[in-house]
């Protein structure tokens, strides 16, 4: 048997790499405001692959953009 380290982010899923739960905990936290652009005319991404990487680029600034706040 192995003893293995994660991280458990507050929905209960489990990342190997702290950096992969801070970036879904950073989605948890604007989820609704996130999906609501998104849904809004605003966002000319609409088809699914699109739609993910807008979703990911956002949730990847608003990580950064917080870690480097001054």
């Amino acid at each position: 048997m192995k003893e293995i380290s994660a991280f458990q982010t507050t929905d209960g899923l489990l990342f190997s790499k702290k950096a992969e739960a801070e970036r879904h905990e950073s989605f948890l936290a604007n989820r609704a405001v996130i999906e609501t652009f998104l849904e809004s005319d605003i966002n000319p991404y609409k088809s699914m692959a699109q739609r993910a990487i807008a979703r990911n680029t956002i949730v990847n600034w608003s990580l950064w953009s917080t870690k480097n706040a001054k």
